[in-house]
């Protein structure tokens, strides 16, 4: 039988959200289908260690966004009871995004961050590079991380950044990936990261770097459809959110949509005798 993960994990990626006037001209308000991942993720029941917003939380960063993202944010996760933590991608505004969504002076400066749940770990990376949409990690920073992992956390460490270290099928994303994925192989490999966790693609997608897996979370804003052929450009109405689980010796991400069609439900006072039933065929010993 599976044991119950050591620390749970939420990522919420790609929320974009838009002022109120903006978004009534959208196809989707974003801010609606975020408030309902939120309900979907109080409403499991699983008490995750923290909550990690990887970038692009606003689409244009202005203040009016972090103010309407704040107002939504800010008593749901007090509701659900765990921390947040927040990333820039290369829709945000650094300065705006610290004053107006976390009430802090405002500052341009790079917004790294470590965060301890526990013996957990968690490095959340600045790859944005003001200005532009592609992603870098500057070698100042790389040497931030390279100290910082020197010293290894009890259960490991989940590195966040933006921008996925990872190549992409879909042409757009491939101009504005982040450039020097290989230097930050260099550092982590052979470290206690356990998992890279990044958005931007829209693209929910899994790969390894320096032997290290790499996670793409699927966003609130539409997906892409990395089929599309010449470079098209295709949105698709499936919004989810990840699911990390960390055991002692293992990891599982799970990619969980909402808002999806439901198909079939079975209650669990019907699923729980079935699930022991099988439980009870394991062999023993």
């Amino acid at each position: 039988m599976t044991a119950e993960p050591a620390y749970t994990l939420i990522q919420i990626t790609d929320v974009h959200i838009r002022t109120a006037d903006e978004a009534a001209g959208e196809p989707v308000d974003t801010l609606v289908v975020l408030s309902r991942a939120l309900d979907a993720v109080d409403q499991t029941g699983v008490r995750a260690a923290a909550v990690l917003f990887t970038g692009d939380l606003v689409e244009h960063g202005r203040p009016e966004e972090y103010q309407r993202l704040r107002s939504l944010v800010e008593p749901a996760m007090a509701r659900i009871g765990v921390p947040a933590v927040y990333l820039p991608g290369n829709h945000d505004d650094r300065a705006a995004l610290r004053e107006h969504l976390l009430g802090e002076a405002p500052s341009t400066g790079t917004f790294d961050q470590v965060a301890h749940l526990g013996d957990l770990r968690v490095i959340a990376m600045d790859s944005t590079v003001p200005g532009r949409a592609y992603g870098e990690l500057r070698a100042d920073q790389l040497a931030w991380l390279r100290a910082e992992l020197a010293s290894p956390a009890g259960h490991g460490t989940v590195l966040a950044l933006h921008h996925p270290p990872l190549p992409t099928p879909v042409p757009l994303s491939s101009a504005i990936e982040l450039r020097n994925r290989d230097e930050l192989g260099e550092v982590i490999a052979g470290t206690d990261v356990r998992v890279v966790l990044a958005g931007h693609t829209h693209v929910v997608s899994a790969g390894v770097l320096a032997g290290v897996p790499v996670w793409t979370g699927g966003g609130i804003a539409p997906t892409m459809d990395s089929l599309e052929p010449d470079g098209a450009l295709r949105g698709l109405a499936c919004p989810s959110v990840s699911r990390i689980d960390l055991f002692d010796n293992s990891a599982l991400i799970s990619s969980i949509p909402f808002d999806a069609p439901e198909l079939a439900y079975v209650p669990s006072e019907t699923m729980r005798p079935r699930i022991a039933e099988l439980q009870a065929q394991l062999p023993t010993g």
